[in-house]
């Protein structure tokens, strides 16, 4: 095949904090690269056409977008790094990453100390185990790839649903449907980056190597929600009208606790759980809404049986099946965790008040593991699929584990890194071609 005939040396499938970082060092390299998404308007029908495309079925409540930027759109900028330990564990190598952490610190300006609310400030000031966590707030990587969009060697394209993707002997085909007209397509490429999220990026690949019905490891997080009453605030005048989303936290490898002052517009949640008059329950929470604090508990998850993917041909197209069923072993183990997490927020001047057990997460790994031996389906140290050649993945669906803590600036970190791989491979691609 003629090089003509690829348009493209390097695809990159999604647009959130995976796709643009593993795209950026490649068009700063000149490298003519594009990003194939779905691109829609979140505030209009992205929510919408996401649900239609991209059916799932699930116990759980699976976020996925379609928009320009991913999920990012929607992201408060909370960020966290990860111990060497987690990411020996995720199967990430943690030199690499810590030196990416540092590139992308100063690429998105994170900002190590945002200013906290009088509840962010009190806690802060209670323990010396409790740490600010940096925000990159407002960042949305729609707006990164109208930066990238400047670069002569860079094209968006906007409008597509990948579906699969066929490794050549000379490139990479990557099948997509048009969201709008329903037009399949075509694109060339030398190498793919995946970097769909987790939850797509599985899909794309059970479809591209006929993997229905197979199981693939699925992870999510155990999350609760406490609601503390703040002692230390009772007599002080908050002049915040609305809880600033980075806050404070504590963790250790067991568990990761972030603070955020509770919406007054969320308390409707919890009404049903007070043994009052529903109008004396909700005028008793406006009335000590300013000091009421969220203590939002995540755990760390790991693989089981009752975590998994599955691609199913149904009569009106695929669907993925995806389940999350913790052991009893593993909830007893969280509700442990709980009352010593709850003696801590009690030194901490904050008295719970009611724990809700969360249904509703956005953070997914897994589904094509990091490993060293090649599996069914898997990548290699590199982030290349154990699979093929010409296909690598940058999003968190090569994770072996889920850390507690936010994990999205490790995703732009892993994918900067994946990006650089790809770069390196491309480079002695030609050095072979021309030696």
């Amino acid at each position: 095949m003629k090089d003509s005939d690829v348009k493209f040396d390097v695809v990159v499938v999604g647009s959130g904090p995976s796709g643009v970082h593993a795209a950026y060092p490649l068009v700063k390299a000149g490298l003519r690269v594009a990003i194939i998404d779905g691109g829609l308007d979140r505030k209009r029908d992205a929510t919408d056409k996401t649900y239609q495309l991209l059916k799932i079925k699930s116990n759980i409540e699976i976020i996925q977008s379609l928009a320009k930027g991913g999920l990012s759109e929607l992201w408060p900028g909370i960020c966290d790094y990860f111990t060497t330990l987690e990411l020996i564990k995720i199967g990430l190598p943690a030199d690499e990453i810590l030196r990416e952490y540092k590139v992308i610190t100063k690429l998105i300006n994170l900002d190590l100390t945002p200013s906290l609310d009088i509840q962010g400030k009190s806690i802060l000031d209670s323990q010396r185990n409790v740490y600010q966590l940096p925000q990159a707030f407002s960042y949305h990587t729609s707006s990164v790839i109208d930066d990238l969009k400047k670069f002569k060697n860079f094209t968006y394209l906007p409008n597509q649903l990948v579906l699969k993707i066929k490794e050549k002997r000379e490139h990479a085909e990557i099948q997509s449907l048009s969201i709008n007209r329903s037009i399949e397509s075509t694109t060339k490429t030398r190498f793919v980056i995946l970097a769909a999220g987790s939850v797509n990026t599985t899909r794309i690949l059970l479809r591209s190597f006929n993997l229905y019905n197979y199981k693939t490891p699925f992870l999510t997080k155990g999350n609760y929600m406490i609601v503390c009453l703040h002692t230390k605030t009772l007599m002080k005048k908050d002049k915040s009208k609305t809880g600033r989303h980075g806050q404070v936290a504590i963790a250790n490898n067991d568990f990761f606790v972030q603070f955020y002052k509770c919406n007054p517009l969320s308390l409707h949640k919890t009404l049903p759980y007070i043994p009052l008059p529903k109008t004396f329950a909700s005028f008793l929470f406006q009335a000590f809404a300013p000091h009421l604090v969220i203590a939002d508990v995540r755990f760390p998850t790991f693989e089981g049986k009752g975590k998994f993917y599955r691609l199913k041909n149904g009569s009106d197209g695929d669907i993925l099946e995806i389940s999350f069923h913790q052991t009893n072993s593993e909830l007893q183990n969280q509700k442990r965790k709980l009352k010593k997490i709850k003696k801590k927020l009690l030194s901490l001047g904050l008295v719970p008040l009611k724990t809700i057990m969360g249904d509703v997460t956005s953070h997914y790994a897994n589904g094509v593991p990091n490993q060293d031996k090649p599996g069914i389906l898997s990548t290699d140290s590199n982030g290349k699929l154990h699979q093929a050649k010409r296909i690598y993945i940058a999003d968190a669906s090569t994770w072996r584990m889920l850390p507690a803590k936010p994990p999205t600036l490790t995703i732009m970190a892993n994918a900067s890194r994946i990006g650089k791989n790809v770069l390196k491979k491309f480079k002695k691609r030609l050095d072979n071609r021309y030696a």
